[in-house]
């Protein structure tokens, strides 16, 4: 059912109410976020992991009392092999009443359209089959710049364009209690994301960084390395990071 299953618990941890994390546990895998509304018990999950660490992440929402088969809502950061293999056999899981899923341009085109060759970033050599995985075209519901979207009426988002990593990335902002999920735009810790794949460009993701300087960030849960409650800092140390950069490239 899961392709080459993780046997390995992604180990979730409380942020703040109703919002968890699970960290990645295994090469080419990416963290992942659960939302969870008290009153219906349904899940939004932002982003889909590789597949094989699927069964990974089942183990530890269970751990904290969340049931997996609640999953109603994947909102995606990007379209990149570590954010969205996950899907195919999360929807096959979840197939009796599958969830809807959530992404902005390019990453609702390719998986739309089923493009694995725009899945899997050029010079990997990496395939689906490796993950036990068959990319198949999907029904997307395509987001836009500057959208919000509202969660149990206690989380509501704004959906933020932010490409340089790849075309489609995007951040969620939760501006009441300045949260951001950015995906792999940025990292703790200094880092940011990579712009040698297809569709990066140092010039954007500079320009995307300087817009997440803008926001007033608490919570910072990255697409991959650690979560940080010292958001702000943390992007203005990468944002100074990349600028610094810039002069090698």
């Amino acid at each position: 059912m899961f392709g080459f299953e993780g046997t390995n618990t992604k180990r979730g941890t409380k942020v703040i109410n109703n919002l968890y994390y699970f960290s990645e546990n295994q090469m080419l895998d990416c963290n992942q976020f659960a939302i969870i509304n008290e009153n219906s018990e349904e899940i939004a999950l932002f982003d889909a992991g590789n597949g094989r660490s699927l069964k990974g992440l089942f183990n530890g929402m269970k751990k904290l009392g969340l049931n997996p088969e609640n999953i109603t809502k994947i909102f995606l950061t990007h379209e990149h092999v570590d954010h969205v293999l996950g899907l195919y056999p999360l929807m096959e899981y979840l197939k009796e009443d599958p969830p809807k899923i959530y992404a902005h341009g390019e990453t609702a085109r390719i998986l739309t359209q089923g493009d694995e060759n725009k899945i899997f970033p050029g010079g990997l050599g990496i395939t689906a089959h490796m993950f036990g995985v068959k990319i198949r075209p999907l029904m997307v519901t395509k987001l836009m710049d500057g959208d919000f979207i509202t969660l149990n009426q206690e989380f509501k988002f704004k959906v933020l364009h932010a490409p340089g990593h790849s075309l489609g990335s995007v951040c969620y902002y939760f501006p009441e209690q300045k949260v951001l999920i950015p995906g792999d735009v940025v990292f703790t810790g200094g880092s940011f994301g990579r712009f040698d794949f297809p569709g990066g460009s140092l010039q954007q993701l500079i320009k995307s960084i300087s817009m997440l300087t803008t926001l007033d960030v608490v919570y910072l849960l990255p697409g991959h390395m650690g979560i940080s409650d010292n958001g702000n800092q943390q992007i203005q140390y990468s944002y100074r990071m990349i600028q610094s950069s810039a002069g090698f490239f």
